[in-house]
């Protein structure tokens, strides 16, 4: 995707967010729920929600499938300006959110309430837990985020740029395996560190790629991702990790994250 497409848009949600409730409107946009459904969720106004999916229309952060019905563009969410809660929280490249993860190895002990009864095996083993589980949420994400912001301007992209392998087990996942609390951005949610990278690497997929990453060498690229797909399962399942194998997580997945720029 060319820079300039990817700063209008940066310009372009910048110019939606300003309004109340915007962005809480634009994640309901799922091409399903009419805009006087999405104003009931949101506790807004029904024709001020129908006057925000317009004006996201207008803007190219959404699409109108039908009458009162629109659709996020996938992955625009991830251009939006933060929350008025994070307003004062800096942007952070892949080594600050590293050298952060590392930095809570002295995190403070998880407490429990105390009518909860926790075995001391689990218990000791969680807080370390806890480390391992950020770099995986960091590594995951920023890969989701990469091919997002690669893919953004295209309408089709996951159609045309998802190998037929990954699209078919995330729609078995989509079936199987739903959210029920809140939906889904788009399909990438659904994937995991292996999907990801094969959807980095695919076809002409990696030149796309190439201005974003610290390596050009896409053998190195899978076989560093390779590497950390067992620690990402041990870690997806809640398998307690010994300390030798805590290390591996933390020098694997901190590779990973090095190689985006």
């Amino acid at each position: 995707m060319a820079i300039e497409n990817v700063e209008i848009i940066k310009m372009n949600c910048k110019e939606f967010a300003k309004t109340s409730k915007s962005i809480e409107v634009l994640k309901r946009a799922n091409g399903k729920n009419h805009y006087t459904e999405i104003a009931k969720l949101v506790g807004f106004h029904a024709t001020k929600t129908s006057g925000l999916l317009k004006k996201a229309e207008k803007l190219g952060l959404a699409k109108k499938v039908k009458v009162g019905i629109y659709k996020k563009i996938p992955g625009v969410l991830g251009f939006m300006p933060h929350s008025n809660n994070h307003k004062n929280t800096p942007h952070r490249t892949v080594k600050d959110l590293a050298q952060k993860i590392a930095r809570t190895k002295a995190i403070q002990k998880t407490e429990f309430p105390v009518s909860l009864s926790i075995q001391p095996k689990i218990s000791t083993s969680l807080d370390k837990m806890v480390v391992a589980y950020q770099f995986l949420y960091a590594v995951e994400n920023s890969l989701r985020e990469l091919i997002r912001k690669v893919f953004i301007s295209e309408n089709n992209w996951w159609k045309n740029h998802v190998p037929s392998g990954v699209q078919i087990l995330v729609q078995k996942n989509i079936s199987e395996m739903p959210y029920h609390a809140v939906s889904r951005s788009d399909e990438l949610e659904y994937t995991h560190i292996g999907q990801l990278k094969e959807i980095i690497i695919n076809g002409k997929n990696w030149d796309s790629f190439l201005p974003h990453l610290k390596t050009s060498d896409k053998n190195d690229f899978s076989a560093t991702i390779n590497k950390a797909i067992a620690s990402r399962n041990a870690i997806g399942h809640c398998i307690p990790l010994k300390p030798k194998d805590l290390k591996i997580v933390d020098v694997r997945l901190r590779d990973i994250l090095e190689m985006i720029k």
